[in-house]
């Protein structure tokens, strides 16, 4: 869904120093972003290439990632969903 997308053109001076502390580009890997907007509308039930694992599973609702789906909602209630961003990286 948002794989690939790298580093967002506009991230923060603070995402940015964030970012260079963990090593940046060099030192990181599967750098990416999605909005509350793109969240909103996904698809939890569809499956893993293999067919075996929804995104439900994986990080849905009842995971540790529902968390952050709560906040990112909440906030996209005051500032829009398009407006509402998470940007993740894996070290």
């Amino acid at each position: 869904m948002a794989e690939g997308r790298g580093f967002p053109d506009d991230g923060s001076d603070g995402l940015r120093a964030e970012f260079a502390d963990y090593g940046g580009p060099h030192g990181v890997h599967g750098t990416t972003w999605l909005t509350w907007a793109e969240l909103d509308t996904t698809d939890w039930q569809e499956t893993n290439a293999s067919g075996t694992r929804t995104r439900a599973a994986a990080a849905g609702i009842d995971t540790d990632w529902g968390r952050v789906w709560s906040v990112m909602r909440i906030l996209s209630e005051v500032h829009g969903a398009e407006n509402v961003r998470l940007v993740v990286w894996f070290h």
